[in-house]
């Protein structure tokens, strides 16, 4: 998405929910006013999500967007001078948070000060310290009622650190087993391969409901996780990847099961290939691919 159309996106966004009641508004709703498609809507909403602009909350399985507004609360109208210096460029840090040192150049303030600074904000529930899965040894600080960004906590498939790789597992089988039963379904149900096929593909809105009826993960997964779910069973070529015309005419990404698995090409797996004494072989000679044992069994497989 170009940058300017992307700014211009994020204000119309806004006006929306400043239009709205309380600053919210439904998803089906937010869809209906925005018309843009669903990856350029996830762009926008997370480039609002990092400037600290806006908040998702769900009602039921209804997502909400929320614009958030910026309060002075009691405890921010008796903070020091350097402490309002400190909380201003850590609130537009957004979700990303910012470095000890970044927040050292840009107040000028020394360090030993800085950290007392830093402390009397964590004390006051003001701010608070994250530290990014890439770097546990650092952190970096946010306003404390911001949800830090899926980059320093890692997102759904981290916890305390460590990488899921069981959860990972049995959320990708998972998915596979519902596009695979949404195929065989499809293929039952129409005799035309082209209304099997538009009837079997799903898109990420379906596969995220399916995974919250499952109740096997403990959060609540975001578009852009579930979309990495099936990026990678496309990558695994289990899966394949299309886009179809929405309502709206808007492009609308789909998921179907591959029904066979991937083939790998045959001059690939010629022996040949992996053989040491390739160079040593001709017809008629010692080593032949006439009497060669690897060979024969390539070409009865």
């Amino acid at each position: 998405m170009p940058p300017r159309k992307s700014c211009k996106d994020e204000d119309m966004l806004i006006k929306i929910l400043e239009s709205s009641p309380n600053g919210a508004c439904p998803e089906p709703y937010l869809k209906q006013k925005l018309k843009i498609d669903d990856e350029s809507r996830c762009k926008v909403v997370n480039n609002l999500l990092k400037k600290g602009k806006l908040e998702l909350k769900t009602q039921g399985e209804t997502l909400i967007y929320c614009l958030r507004t910026v309060t002075t609360s009691s405890a921010t109208k008796d903070l020091t001078s350097e402490e309002k210096v400190v909380h201003k460029l850590i609130g537009e840090s957004g979700n990303k948070g910012i470095w000890v040192k970044d927040i050292r150049v840009a107040s000028n303030i020394q360090l030993v000060q800085l950290n007392k600074v830093l402390k009397s904000l964590e004390s006051k529930k003001i701010i608070k310290s994250v530290k990014p899965v890439n770097d546990s040894k650092k952190k970096v600080y946010m306003l404390f009622d911001i949800q830090p960004d899926s980059s320093l906590t890692g997102g759904a498939w981290y916890s305390d650190s460590d990488f899921e790789t069981e959860f990972v597992d049995i959320l990708s089988k998972q998915t596979l087993k519902f596009l695979q039963q949404q195929r065989s379904h499809s293929e039952l149900q129409h005799s035309d391969p082209l209304l099997a096929r538009k009837n079997m593909s799903c898109d990420v809105k379906q596969v995220k409901n399916f995974i919250s009826q499952l109740g096997i993960s403990k959060v609540d997964l975001s578009i852009e996780e579930v979309y990495q779910i099936l990026d990678t069973l496309v990558s695994d070529g289990v899966a394949c990847k299309t886009v179809t015309m929405g309502v709206d005419d808007t492009d609308i990404v789909c998921y179907y099961a591959l029904k066979y698995p991937p083939i790998t090409s045959g001059l690939v797996r010629v022996p040949c290939n992996n053989c040491s004494l390739m160079s040593e072989c001709a017809l008629g000679g010692v080593i032949s691919p006439l009497s060669c044992k690897y060979m024969k069994d390539w070409l009865d497989f």
